[in-house]
């Protein structure tokens, strides 16, 4: 996203003029080529007092791969003991670029988080809360995804429990979708995006930062609050965009593929959000997805709210994986029963990958696994 923000008190301009009393961190993507923010940060950013280890990692991702091909479906996270975000993190499928992560947690963790492997993408299926980072805060609520940059620092005060996925991109940082012909307020407008503002922050002394490089996970203790910034400006910070300030492109004439609701992109993989539409209009008109083979990108389907009229028996939170090689579609009853239905009345949150997906010990005991057979033909 290049949409360009200023909060609080800036320079003049980059390294000239800077607010009085202030260190100036320049932070940014691709070397000094790709977007940038710059804070002005009320202490120098190096003025730690302690970095170690962390006595918390992440467990270790064991790998259970399937002896054959099979369409893949798995239930919800059930309610657990009181977790926070760092305790409640499972990885359920990855590969080389990305990783996706669930957490179902009802503490807030006072220790901020920086990723200094991937770019982040939060989706909020159920919670109300805030994220918290030096840019400021930013309010979520159910529906809401949260983009956060690789290197930002950012923890997660929650008012309830909440129900996330967190999907890393390992190569590349997230990019609106090239809308073409369509014009650049299409899918999504600037004026939907929720940016961060900047708040009081005196009351706190010190804080931590976790930092994950390489998967490994370190603590940075500084003797202030990291979110003491007296301001901030560029094309590179944390925002929220709500599923209620997209607009899917739509066809009343044919089925439009799947692509046509990508939400946010990389060279590697894309994440596509399925929202409530009118349907197809004419008599004859295949109002269900259409069958097709996924030959080249493995599919997840997060199914976060609504009726999924074209799936049986799907819940809120089921996550459905789809393979490449083999077929995939609407089920019997959907295909049977397209007619009747006026609208879609469904939001899920797609991800295809280019590299195959690798499944997580974690995420099996999950798995339904005679999903499969709701497509089988009795003989």
């Amino acid at each position: 996203m290049r949409f360009y923000k200023k909060q609080g008190q800036v320079a003049e301009r980059p390294h000239l003029n800077l607010p009085p009393n202030t260190y100036e961190e320049e932070l940014g993507l691709d070397g000094f080529f790709g977007p940038v923010a710059h804070l002005y940060h009320r202490q120098a950013p190096t003025g730690w007092s302690k970095i170690e280890k962390s006595s918390f990692q992440w467990p270790r991702v064991s790998e259970a791969p399937e002896e054959y091909l099979k369409p893949q479906c798995y239930k919800s996270l059930e309610a657990a003991e009181t977790l926070d975000f760092y305790q409640s993190g499972r990885v359920l499928f990855w590969n080389d670029d990305m990783a996706m992560h669930l957490h179902r947690f009802s503490k807030t963790s006072p220790i901020y988080f920086r990723n200094a492997d991937a770019s982040e993408i939060i989706f909020i299926h159920k919670g109300l809360g805030a994220l918290e980072s030096p840019f400021g805060e930013i309010q979520f609520k159910p529906g809401d995804y949260l983009s956060i940059p690789k290197g930002v620092s950012y923890r997660l005060r929650l008012n309830e429990e909440t129900y996330l996925i967190r999907i890393e991109s390992f190569q590349d940082y997230y990019k609106k979708p090239d809308t073409g012909i369509m014009g650049q307020q299409a899918l999504y407008h600037e004026e939907g995006i929720r940016s961060p503002q900047l708040v009081d922050t005196s009351s706190e002394g010190s804080c931590v930062v976790r930092v994950q490089k390489d998967g490994k996970l370190t603590d940075i203790t500084y003797p202030y609050d990291l979110r003491a910034v007296a301001g901030w400006c560029g094309t590179l910070y944390p925002f929220a965009l709500s599923v209620s300030d997209i607009a899917p492109a739509m066809s009343s004439v044919a089925h439009l593929p799947p692509s046509i609701n990508s939400t946010f992109v990389t060279p590697q993989f894309i994440i596509c959000t399925f929202l409530p539409r009118p349907l197809e209009e004419p008599e004859g008109a295949l109002k269900v997805p259409f069958y097709h083979s996924n030959i080249d990108y493995d599919e997840i389907i997060f199914y976060h709210a609504g009726d999924f009229f074209s799936r049986d028996n799907m819940g809120q939170a089921y996550i459905t994986m789809h393979p490449r090689g083999i077929n995939h579609g609407p089920h019997p009853k959907a295909l049977k029963n397209q007619q009747s239905m006026k609208r879609t009345n469904e939001i899920a949150v797609m991800i295809d990958t280019k590299k195959p997906l690798k499944v997580s010990s974690f995420a099996r005991t999950l798995e339904l696994p005679d999903y499969w057979a709701s497509w089988k033909v009795s003989s």
